[in-house]
């Protein structure tokens, strides 16, 4: 339980960059494919398979991809470990931290393991 004392300003960095992501990104990544896409609000090329793949294939399309994905899952870890303290599961903290990081941590392996599959 030491270690995720020491490393505290990691996991704020990843919560911070994070919530950045959530805020920033993420609202606009999911109206461009959940709203605008579906209602035709796109012309037909801009919403095409090859050239969605050809974004997601290009070296910066996946880094985008496994930051946006990888970077939530650390906020929404973080976030869930303070929860769980103020919601008195002190207690349990340390299985609480193991859990909530390893399962960002197994998010994040397996983002980056779909994306460098495009």
């Amino acid at each position: 339980m030491k270690w995720i004392h020491r490393l505290e300003p990691l996991w704020w960095l990843l919560f911070g960059a994070g919530g950045f992501a959530a805020a920033l990104l993420l609202p606009g990544f999911l109206f461009g494919v959940t709203i605008a896409a579906p209602q035709s609000w796109f012309s037909e090329y801009a919403i095409s398979y090859q050239r969605m793949h050809g974004l997601a294939a290009n070296p910066l399309g996946r880094l985008l991809l496994v930051a946006l994905i990888s970077l939530t899952f650390w906020h929404s870890a973080h976030h869930l470990r303070h929860l769980a303290l103020d919601l008195g599961l002190g207690h349990i903290q340390a299985a609480v931290s193991y859990g909530l990081y390893g399962l960002a941590l197994l998010g994040t392996l397996l983002t980056i393991s779909v994306v460098a599959a495009l």
